[in-house]
């Protein structure tokens, strides 16, 4: 019962605040009179308020600032013009026309029309002028007060609140003191200067002259003073830097006295001094009220979608890990029992035969077993042989020949049956196999969302590097690929070589590392990237029968660790001073290499004055090397281009050109070296 009385009291204080804002917004917008009396935001807010209790609201708040704010012939016509607006709504808010956008807006602008016919034709053209303005801004504060202020149908855009504002402020404008002060066109200058403040150029001083343009109106005066003022003001405020709320100012003010000083005193003091009182508010009001609020709503609304991103690739990574387990769980193909052999055979040959009682029933015993001790042969074979049979079967059967004959073509069946279950289950478990490797490569993209990558002080490794490729002779290009990039802080060192060589090789070669770059830029981490690329590899070398060779290194420019990944990769050495160590691998070329197996990774750590290269087969291998570690051990110098056609150079001497060849140097200088970034 508790529950049920708050929520009563929350529903009732609910429609005493509705109605309040539906009363307050028609009696304001009485005090914005326009060209002589007419008050057409008034008029457009009763229309907007619909039936009801929000229409009966808006008509009472219409009426109560109508009297208060306008002289008494205007008054009746915006009363009477609002009671036929209600009038209309009640009448009309069940028809499908009524829900028509346009519907109230021209309803409105009719029937204000209709109440201030008479008024105008006894006036002149001029006021049809200002008849006909009035109607359509009557129409327009319709549509939008609709828009921002009734809950069904609502949809927000900046116009509509800009119209809404234009309006208050209309009214606020237009009372002045003995002075001539007007504490609306203070609060307009300080709409203008937030606006100025926070949104880009175009929109701000699009916004200040429709504010100085609605101040001039309020005037009456025929002077576009205030248009141009706040114009300006705004245009000059988007000099100060970013973020500077006092520079914003003073640029503020300079504008507004380039203003005030060619004015008559009263005058240019009015414009002055309420400027510099806009100023004033807007410099003490603490920026977390405005800017403040909004950087850490943009920051929230960042964080949700964020949040709600990683919780997307975590959820289809889980439903891609659930397929992968749902496909492992089906079981594979029963094995075939090698007795449907004999069984099909005895069916086409036996049948019929005059001994087939005694064989297949009265001596099945032995029949059988002659059939069991026969199979290991027959299947290690993959033939049946007259030998592989005891001689008491063989004899005794007096179609054996033909008996032989049927159970070969049932063997080459069996075994064309045997081999198509193992593709299939092979293709299966490779399927499954990416659908696992998807998952692991989502997983790892929701994790890099949930790291924090804060601003690293220390100074990124300086680095050189030195790189070519030498086709095999007689080729015009080389059959190996390279690529050298930086991500995240990472240095990335990429070398494949294709299979065999020239264009084919560099065409598996190359697309290997671009496919590898991709990943790798996207910011997926090694281990499931390169495990994809060799699933999708494997499912190539089906069609192509083609492999390729990948060595990849990563390191780390502000540790200086790194990690080598090699799918069938030769050799890479790692150099400082005389000493040399030799990095090798036992995993396949990426394409022959086990699915589900991880590729090997080894952890290196450089320090300046090392270099690290990396070399493909067509240099040299991990059985004749001892030439290329001979070489890095006794190398001066630090230039790692040098070392490059030194490395290449010695290459042809010692194997020849008989393959294609890829060399790549990396070399980090000592700390008293000067940087130097060469790619």
């Amino acid at each position: 019962m508790k529950g049920l009385a708050f929520v009563r009291r929350k529903e009732m204080s609910g429609k005493i605040v509705d109605t309040a804002i539906h009363f307050i917004f028609p009696a304001v917008f009485a005090g914005a009179s326009l060209f002589g009396g007419y008050a057409p935001f008034a008029v457009g807010a009763v229309a907007a308020a619909g039936q009801g209790r929000r229409g009966m609201s808006a008509l009472l708040g219409c009426a109560s600032g109508a009297l208060l704010f306008l002289n008494f012939s205007h008054a009746l016509r915006t009363i009477a013009a609002a009671v036929l607006l209600y009038t209309a709504n009640n009448a009309f808010y069940d028809l499908k026309v009524y829900q028509k956008k346009a519907f109230l807006p021209l309803l409105s602008a009719g029937l204000m029309l209709s109440v201030e016919f008479v008024y105008v034709v006894r006036a002149g053209i001029g006021e049809m002028a200002y008849c006909f303005l009035s109607m359509l801004l009557a129409a327009l504060c319709t549509h939008c007060c609709r828009t921002v202020l009734k809950e069904e149908g609502k949809e927000e855009h900046p116009a509509a609140s800009m119209v809404i504002l234009l309006g208050v402020l209309m009214a606020f404008s237009a009372f002045e003191t003995s002075s001539g002060f007007a504490p609306g066109r203070i609060v307009a200058m300080l709409a203008v200067l937030f606006m100025a403040f926070e949104q880009e150029r175009p929109a701000a001083v699009a916004g200040a002259l429709c504010i100085g343009f609605a101040v001039d109106l309020v005037a009456g005066n025929g002077s576009f003073l205030h248009t141009a003022v706040y114009g300006l003001s705004a245009l000059a405020v988007r000099f100060a830097r970013r973020g500077d709320r006092v520079r914003a100012a003073l640029w503020f003010v300079c504008a507004v006295l380039v203003f005030s000083l060619p004015l008559y005193a009263g005058d240019g003091l009015v414009l002055l001094y309420e400027g510099l009182a806009a100023t004033l508010c807007f410099l003490l009001v603490p920026t977390k009220v405005f800017r403040g609020k909004r950087l850490a709503g943009e920051k929230e609304a960042q964080t949700d979608e964020h949040l709600l991103l990683r919780q997307k690739l975590e959820d289809s990574a889980a439903a891609f890990r659930e397929l992968y387990d749902s496909l492992s769980r089906v079981p594979g193909c029963a094995e075939e029992n090698p007795s449907v052999l004999f069984d099909r055979a005895a069916e086409r040959v036996c049948r019929g035969c005059s001994l087939c009682d005694i064989c297949w029933e009265k001596e099945y015993q032995r029949t059988y077993t002659a059939i069991n001790d026969a199979t290991p042969a027959l299947l290690k074979n993959a033939e049946a042989q007259g030998k592989d049979f005891p001689s008491y079967f063989a004899d005794r059967c007096i179609r054996f020949p033909s008996f032989l004959t049927a159970v070969n073509s049932e063997l080459r069946d069996y075994l064309l049956r045997g081999q198509y279950r193992k593709s299939l289950s092979d293709s299966r478990a490779r399927a499954a196999g990416q659908y696992a490797q998807v998952s692991e490569v989502l997983l790892a993209a929701a994790g890099k969302l949930n790291e924090a990558h804060p601003a690293l002080a220390v100074q990124p490794l300086p680095y050189q590097l030195g790189v070519a490729l030498r086709p095999k002779k007689g080729e015009r290009v080389s059959g190996d690929s390279m690529s050298t990039f930086e991500t995240e802080n990472k240095l990335c060192l990429l070398l494949s070589d294709g299979m065999g060589s020239g264009e084919e090789a560099k065409r598996e070669s190359a697309m290997a590392t671009r496919l590898l770059e991709r990943f790798l830029r996207a910011g997926i981490d090694a281990p499931p990237a390169l495990k994809t690329l060799n699933s999708a590899l494997t499912l190539r070398a089906e069609e192509t029968g083609s492999f390729t060779t990948v060595d990849l290194f990563l390191l780390s420019l502000q540790t200086g660790e790194g990690e080598l990944y090699k799918y069938g990769a030769a050799p890479s050495y790692i150099k400082r001073g005389g000493t040399v160590r030799r990095v090798t691998c036992t995993c396949l070329p990426a394409g022959l290499q086990e699915c589900s197996q991880p590729p090997e990774a080894t952890r290196i750590r450089l320090e300046g004055g090392t270099f690290f290269v990396m070399v493909t087969d067509g240099v040299a291998d991990a059985t004749n090397d001892e030439w290329l570690q001979d070489l890095l051990a006794g190398w001066q110098g630090e230039n790692p281009q040098l070392l490059v056609s030194a490395i290449l150079a010695d290459s042809i001497e010692r194997t020849g050109e008989i393959d294609d060849a890829g060399v790549l140097v990396l070399y980090l200088p000592r700390t008293d070296t000067p940087e130097v970034k060469e790619i």
